[in-house]
């Protein structure tokens, strides 16, 4: 798509994809979906965590500023 990695953000919920996207050198949002066994998982390897899609506009726009 002719943008550079480190200016993309990726928004996942599962471990092998946010490896991938870090391996990439992309920024990761970690979406648990309320799941709070996956949070502290998560949380190790991603920017920030999210739990409702509603919140993901708000992280977006954060990360644009």
């Amino acid at each position: 798509m002719g943008v550079h990695p480190s200016r993309c953000i990726v928004v996942e919920d599962s471990v092998s994809g946010i490896h991938a996207a870090k391996a990439a050198g992309m920024r990761v949002l970690g979406f648990t979906g309320g799941d709070p066994g996956v949070e502290q998982e998560l949380a190790a390897i991603c920017e920030d965590l999210f739990h409702r899609m509603s919140d993901l506009p708000a992280l977006l726009q954060d990360c644009i500023e």
